[in-house]
């Protein structure tokens, strides 16, 4: 019900208001419940302090207030008991309570005596509805009370002034003055309290603009409705960014179950994958290449008590620096990578691998100066290195030989390398075992017979006809002589179907002494973490499980054991999710990351997300048609979708408050950026909403 008349007045002796109201005609007058709240009007009928109710009523007073206070008063009408109540958003009021400073006996007193004195010498009370002698201020008196009480009143007004800047203190219909100095649009709809906060956090909302979050709280500020902003510039293809892969880890505890994945690095790479060592104070020294602005370089992260440390650069030169390997030998650390160097001359550029040494000195470990291994005129890539527990390390590495890559290996026993010439890899069934890429290998220390696992990936024909497919394949050395060429016969890992893609094995022992192997596939569709068991006795292999699955690319697996259990550490083009420092309840996807994502129609997970906020493939450039682009013109640098959750599946009233949201970003978004609204009512159907348009 709404009531009419309603006012707020405050009384002329101070520290009062009075409340009147009156009720519509032919209505039977219900209850009244005033309540009465600072700093906005009450909300609901218990929304602050109660200061009447009863049945009727068309007025009260509300006495005991602090004078220059502004208070806010909401009339609840109400029926039966318990009440139902009926309540209006326009049944309020708000008055500023004044405080009495007595000015009308400060006038009386500067009056000259003789007035005075005669005013008090008056005439007695003829009946007894007059005053009494001992009440009756006298007639000049109570004739002062009039300017006096005004005074009063001004004086008040007067003080409180001195908050009609004050956000927090100021009459809610002073507001919208507020809003004008900064250029703020004012809600008249939202509460006073509403609108304080607006004007409170509107520097921040103009400091932003132009940014995600700023949008996202003008959006929430705006329309109430849940809200994700994405700018599509991360979805349109570029053939010079190519996929982005970050460094991520995950943790698998003691129970076997895998943490939620967590960004370890943004050092990021196009292939590869790290190499680790276990340093002596139980940390996890990490090894990568990684991208900067010159080129290509080597750094290494550290992994200790559960926290990754800073990225710390190993090299730093014009030379492309790619694919470390790295073992520990007693106190000695060897790192190898392969370099490529634009300033040799024209007949010495080629792969080189390099290497450095860390040992121990009384100020700390020192990395020796970097230094090429073997005859530098020969080319070399892809080293992988492994210590075993006879005090040497092993190397091998791809070589060029005839213009065909070959496998060879070497070994140091803590003095020098073995071989004057390294050993090639033995032929396998008359035939070389060809090595194409993701070399790794892993030292067995209980089994005596099958001490060295070598892995690696190459292609090998599968699928239709005239096309081939990366598969995993394996083989052991069984001693530890370098010279003796005891190696087992090549096997393969085990394929299902001849579709999809194995490679990157990164293999383990595990305490029981079984090989666990990680690599990276695309049997679920996408490149994806798979793992399985390996049984030295049989070479059994268990079923193969996914550990980290789509749509998301996952490449380069690497697992090491921990103090905390066994770290999978992998590179993705995951988007990262940012949190707002500026609005706590607002968070940006960041799919810069992906680069260049083809769209590959095997992947069921990545098919799905096409269209969807969580989309990261790229596509051509929606340029339109006709010159002019509609809101599904989507994919392209300018334009910004919203992905809005409406409370309501009326599409009248949807676009409506679009169109109320259109004009309000239009303030907090540069004239080049084209707002999209997409729109996912309850019901769950899509919907691209009116409202955006084209800017600038």
């Amino acid at each position: 019900m709404r009531l009419l008349d309603i006012t707020a007045t405050a009384r002329s002796d101070g520290n009062s208001i009075d409340l009147t109201w009156a009720y519509p005609k032919d209505v039977v007058p219900p209850s009244i419940r005033v309540v009465r709240r600072e700093g906005t009007h009450p909300q609901d009928p218990h929304d602050g302090v109660t200061i009447a109710q009863g049945e009727g009523l068309t007025g009260t007073s509300d006495n005991g207030l602090l004078g220059e206070h502004v208070y806010y008063y909401a009339l609840f009408p109400f029926t039966g008991d318990p009440p139902v109540y009926d309540p209006d958003p326009h049944n309020v009021a708000a008055a500023t309570a004044t405080t009495h400073y007595g000015f009308a006996d400060r006038l009386y007193g500067m009056l000259p005596a003789l007035y005075r004195r005669y005013d008090a010498d008056r005439p007695p009370a003829r009946s007894v509805d007059k005053p009494s002698l001992d009440t009756d201020p006298g007639q000049l008196r109570g004739f002062l009370d009039l300017p006096g009480a005004e005074l009063d009143r001004l004086y008040s007004l007067g003080r409180a002034a001195l908050s009609l800047a004050d956000l927090e203190r100021v009459e809610g219909g002073l507001l919208p003055l507020l809003a004008q100095w900064i250029g703020w649009r004012t809600d008249h709809s939202l509460p006073v309290a509403a609108q304080r906060n607006e004007i409170r956090y509107a520097p921040r909302l103009y400091r932003g603009t132009g940014s995600v979050p700023t949008l996202d709280a003008t959006v929430a500020r705006v329309s109430g409705w849940p809200n994700r902003t994405k700018e599509f510039v991360h979805n349109v293809a570029r053939s010079n960014r190519p996929e982005r892969l970050n460094l991520w880890s995950t943790l698998r505890d003691a129970a076997g179950d895998w943490s939620t994945p967590s960004l370890a690095s943004v050092d990021f790479a196009h292939d590869g994958r790290p190499a680790a060592v276990q340093e002596a104070d139980g940390s996890t020294l990490f090894v990568y290449h990684t991208h900067r602005q010159h080129g290509w370089d080597i750094w290494s992260k550290r992994y200790a008590d559960g926290d990754w440390e800073p990225s710390r650069p190993v090299t730093d030169g014009p030379a492309t620096d790619k694919n470390p390997a790295a073992a520990r030998q007693g106190d000695k650390l060897w790192l190898f990578w392969q370099t490529y160097d634009p300033a040799q001359a024209a007949r010495d550029r080629h792969w080189r691998i390099n290497f450095t040494v860390r040992t121990p000195t009384a100020d700390g470990p020192r990395w020796s100066v970097p230094a090429v291994f073997g005859d530098p005129s020969i080319e070399r890539r892809l080293p992988a290195a492994v210590a075993d527990d006879a005090g040497g390390v092993w190397l091998f590495w791809l070589e060029r030989v005839a213009g065909v890559w070959q496998l060879r290996h070497n070994r140091h026993d803590g003095t020098d390398w073995q071989l004057t010439t390294p050993a090639a890899f033995p032929l396998a069934g008359g035939q070389d075992p060809r090595v194409e890429d993701d070399l790794c290998v892993v030292f067995h220390p209980t089994e005596t017979a099958a001490r060295l696992w070598l892995f690696w990936a190459r292609r090998e024909p599968a699928g239709p006809a005239g096309q081939s497919r990366w598969s995993v394949f394996y083989r052991i050395k069984q001693g530890l002589a370098p010279a003796t060429s005891d190696w087992s016969q090549v096997r393969s890992l085990p394929r299902t179907t001849e579709g999809f893609h194995d490679r990157q094995p990164a293999p383990r022992v595990t305490p029981s002494g079984t090989v666990e192997v990680f690599w990276s596939s695309t049997r679920g569709g996408g490149w994806s973490i798979v793992r399985a068991g390996l049984t030295p006795g049989t070479l059994a292999w268990d079923t193969p499980e996914e550990v980290v699955g789509a749509p998301y690319a996952r490449r380069g697996p690497l697992a090491v054991p921990t103090g905390q259990g066994t770290l999978l550490t992998y590179r993705s083009n995951e988007g990262i999710t940012y949190a707002s420092e500026e609005f706590g309840a607002t968070s940006t996807l960041d799919n810069r990351y992906a680069g260049t994502t083809s769209v590959d129609t095997r992947d069921t997970a990545k098919r799905e997300a096409r269209g969807t906020f969580e989309d990261f493939q790229t596509y051509t450039y929606d340029t339109g048609s006709g010159g002019r682009r509609t809101d599904a013109d989507r994919i392209s640098r300018d334009t910004v979708g919203l992905f809005l959750t409406p409370d309501t599946t009326d599409p009248v009233r949807t676009d409506a408050v679009v169109t109320r949201l259109a004009g309000a970003l239009a303030d907090f978004m540069p004239v080049t950026t084209r707002p999209v609204f997409i729109t996912h009512p309850p019901s769950g159907t899509v919907r691209t909403s009116r409202g955006g348009g084209h800017r600038g």
